[in-house]
């Protein structure tokens, strides 16, 4: 029993030693040093009030930038992570545009309309799944 208790506490100081625990502050979520604002579904991260990336859409996007920041990583893999996530929003904009022209379409019979709107709404949804997990892939290193 010893040993799996070693091994859990090593497990355990690996995880603390690589992520700092975010405490949730009126402001919104503080990871060391680096904020997480969220609006709606939109978040913004500050270091030392200066907004450093804005508009992240993916949680697991801003909390890894967030870790990266309080660990003083910033470098290409930032850059990249905010990147990933910027064409994710894209993609995923796009898409709940195309559906909605699609419905509205369907709902004026216009359905030669509809049917080029649902294939461009399928390839755009295709993009949007393709990108989110690029982007989340880029958090697990």
């Amino acid at each position: 029993m010893s040993r799996l208790s070693n091994r859990l506490e090593q497990i355990v100081r690996k995880e603390l030693s690589q992520n700092i625990i975010p405490v949730k502050t009126e402001q919104g979520i503080l990871v060391g040093d680096v904020l997480i604002t969220s609006q709606e579904h939109i978040k913004n991260i500050y270091k030392d009030n200066e907004l450093i990336y804005k508009e992240i859409h993916l949680n697991l996007v801003a909390i890894k930038i967030a870790n990266l920041l309080a660990f003083r990583k910033t470098s290409i893999t930032t850059d990249a992570l905010y990147k990933a996530d910027q064409e994710y929003g894209r993609w995923f904009v796009d898409s709940q545009m195309l559906r909605s022209q699609y419905q509205k379409a369907i709902s004026n019979q216009d359905y030669e309309r509809a049917d080029m709107l649902w294939a461009r709404y399928q390839e755009s949804r295709d993009r949007t799944i393709i990108s989110k997990n690029q982007a989340e892939s880029l958090t697990k290193f």
